[in-house]
């Protein structure tokens, strides 16, 4: 009859397992490795901690320079105006040749004298005369016509008492004026406005031509006045 041998376990008490984790009964070793590595991650910590200073620092800094330098410097208010020229006349929206009938060879020319001003508040330049359009009718070929330019009067519109011709600007007829002066681009040289207000005045003057082709015949036209900014 076999006899089995059995090996007799001691368990191990609870007080054991403590005085095995307990630092006395840890080998010298082991405690030397955790206090390295405690030693590391302690320096670790301390080293970030110093370079996370010196970045806040150094932003800091950078910041107060970048507050510290700044310049300036400005131009203003500025205002900017236009300037302006103008023409005016003294004919009060009517015409200078207004129902004038009746004109036979021979007889007294008929005159009309017109005030033209310049106003403005800067220098133009010369104020050009040229038919407003091509005149209507027959009689425009046998129509003499005579401009003459003078100093300002004091005479009402179409009135030349007092009129003193400075120059002459042109002689022929009507039909010729409107060919030769149809547009700004051709127009007749007057006078160049130096002050403001100034003033010329116009003598305009007709009469019919002996032409039997002239009798019964009538003409419709207008002149403008004009200037511009050199």
């Amino acid at each position: 009859m076999g006899i089995k041998l059995q090996t007799l376990k001691v368990p191990r008490s609870h007080s054991d397992d403590l005085g095995m984790n307990s630092p006395a009964a840890r080998p010298a070793g082991i405690l030397t490795r955790l206090g390295v590595r405690r030693s590391l991650n302690g320096l670790a910590l301390q080293l970030c901690a110093l370079a996370l200073s010196f970045i806040l620092v150094a932003l800091l800094v950078v910041t107060s320079s970048r507050a510290a330098f700044n310049a300036q410097t400005e131009n203003s208010p500025n205002q900017v105006s236009a300037g302006a020229i103008d023409l005016t006349d003294n004919d009060a929206g009517t015409a200078m040749f207004a129902n004038v009938t009746g004109l036979v060879p021979g007889a007294t020319p008929v005159d009309r004298c017109i005030d033209v001003t310049y106003t403005g508040t800067v220098d133009p330049g010369a104020v050009l005369l040229y038919a407003t359009s091509a005149p209507t009718g027959g009689l425009a070929p046998y129509l003499n016509l005579t401009v003459d330019i003078g100093a300002d009067t004091t005479d009402a519109f179409r009135s030349c008492t007092n009129f003193s011709s400075t120059a002459t600007l042109y002689t022929g007829t009507l039909a010729g004026f409107a060919t030769a002066h149809s547009s700004y681009g051709a127009g007749l040289n007057t006078w160049d406005p130096v002050a403001n207000p100034e003033t010329r005045t116009f003598r305009f003057r007709v009469s019919v031509q002996d032409d039997q082709a002239a009798e019964g015949q009538t003409s419709t036209f207008g002149f403008t006045w004009e200037t511009r900014t050199s």
